[in-house]
């Protein structure tokens, strides 16, 4: 378990009271990954969901040969950014993988249980997906404009 209070400094969990931030906390821990460690492979099962707290994880999709996993943003995602939110969006399938650009601390969330609770809370489901949905938003104009700078 994890604390409350370090959940209460990211985005996705504003809108959470004291006591679901500690229900929250319970399914949490830290974890720490090296550099080039995988997280998880695109096509994979989503279970996890991840907060950077320190270092960068790259995102990865497969270009090449089945299994094969090449980079496919050069700029990792950053401190207080969120991995994996396909363990929170059906069909619950990573649709990238990722790995650590660097000795990376996490937070880990068990996305399953997560998405119980939120299920049985569906006022703090609903702010919690509204924050994730802004997420997944500015993923989306992200990588869009990375593709316009290769027309241009």
């Amino acid at each position: 378990m994890i604390s409350p209070e370090l959940l209460r400094r990211f985005p996705l969990f504003a809108g959470q009271d004291a006591e679901m931030l500690k229900q929250i906390a319970m399914l949490a821990h830290k974890k720490e990954a090296e550099a080039d460690n995988i997280l998880f492979f695109e096509g994979e099962v989503a279970k996890t969901l991840y907060i950077v707290l320190d270092g960068g994880v790259t995102l990865t999709m497969n270009i090449g040969e089945i299994g094969e996993q090449r980079v496919e943003s050069l700029e990792p995602l950053r401190d207080g950014e969120v991995v994996g939110w396909s363990a929170l969006v059906p069909p619950y399938v990573y649709n990238l993988g990722a790995q650590a650009a660097e000795k990376t601390d996490l937070i880990a969330i068990d996305g399953v249980a997560l998405r119980q609770l939120l299920d049985d809370n569906p006022v703090y489901g609903y702010y919690f997906m509204k924050e994730l949905g802004k997420v997944i938003g500015q993923r989306l104009i992200s990588k869009c404009t990375q593709l316009m700078s290769l027309l241009i």
